[in-house]
């Protein structure tokens, strides 16, 4: 798989700080050794110097690149960006990148769903804020709210062309059914959300990120910066969730601590509680417990809603 990268705010960077931008390349592939070779550099001329608004820390929204980057932003970017892709193929990749998708973009809620098949399947689901409004959102639309997708045309047109595609809310939500409106917008307090659909070697995916009515919606940026800047989060998804990975990197309880996914899995095998505590040499309650932070960071809030998250029948 070759990453495509423009680097222009990269080479911004380096001048900025004071360092030749062509050094800028080899910086970033010493820090992130899995773009060693792999690594394609475009430049691009950008209509506005300012970075996409929903992938800066809110207490930096408007700074120009040359400031972010001299700034605290550049190397707390590129350090995020290197432990994220420096997990890609392990367990770990998950907890990586949500830390980025908090750190860079502030999304509440993220789920990231592949479409290979005819049916839908959830890689990664992850409620953030906990917010209870949003429950079960990944089950029903693993049960039927794909059918109603008003996306499900772009859908099929990434999977024919391998054209990677960016929506913001405003631009499909006149297509959505009532139904689909009010069931996955209306009655979750959801009120903004960006979905990228992109295309590796044999996996079609759509990321979505949400935000809830507190924390206000994304900012649109300008559209060659920010087609840049979910390239390379997309590449990152793919080369992660690639064919060749097993299974289990591909399962959404990788968000969960080692103790809460090993009570989800327990639930998967059929385990009861106090089975489940038996086994574990812990109480009752302290698996009802973990189970229940397990439910909050996975958006859902019963053993049918885990089942269908994991691709499992009860």
């Amino acid at each position: 798989m070759v990453i495509v990268w423009r680097l222009s705010f990269f080479a911004r960077m380096g001048r900025a700080r004071g360092t030749p931008a062509c050094t800028l390349p080899s910086l970033i592939a010493e820090r992130c050794p899995l773009l060693r070779g792999t690594l394609k550099i475009r430049t691009t001329t950008y209509r506005h110097d300012t970075l996409p608004t929903q992938s800066i820390p809110r207490n930096m929204t408007g700074m120009t690149l040359e400031k972010f980057f001299s700034g605290d932003g550049a190397p707390e970017f590129l350090k995020i960006l290197s432990a994220c892709l420096n997990s890609v193929g392990t367990p770990d990749f998950n907890a990586h990148f949500l830390d980025m998708i908090e750190q860079v973009i502030k999304a509440d809620q993220c789920m990231i769903f592949s479409y290979r098949r005819d049916r839908p399947q959830c890689y990664l689901s992850f409620n953030e804020r906990h917010n209870q409004t949003a429950k079960n959102m990944a089950q029903k639309y693993l049960r039927f709210g794909y059918l109603q997708d008003p996306l499900r045309p772009e859908i099929e047109a990434v999977k024919q062309q391998g054209t990677l595609r960016i929506f913001a809310l405003h631009e499909f939500a006149d297509r959505m059914s009532p139904e689909f409106r009010r069931e996955f917008f209306e009655n979750t307090e959801i009120i903004d959300k960006i979905t990228v659909l992109a295309r590796g070697d044999a996996e079609v995916i759509a990321l979505n990120f949400y935000r809830f009515a507190e924390n206000g919606r994304f900012s649109i940026s300008e559209d060659n910066l920010r087609r840049d800047f979910w390239t390379l989060v997309s590449k990152i998804v793919l080369l992660h969730y690639s064919n060749e990975q097993s299974k289990q990197l591909k399962s959404p309880l990788n968000s969960l601590s080692a103790r809460e996914k090993e009570i989800c899995s327990a639930i998967l095998r059929g385990l009861t509680t106090d089975a489940i505590a038996w086994e574990l040499d812990v109480a009752p309650s302290t698996v009802t417990t973990y189970r229940r932070r397990a439910y909050q960071k996975l958006g859902i809030n019963s053993k049918s809603a885990l089942f269908a998250l994991c691709n499992q029948e009860v």
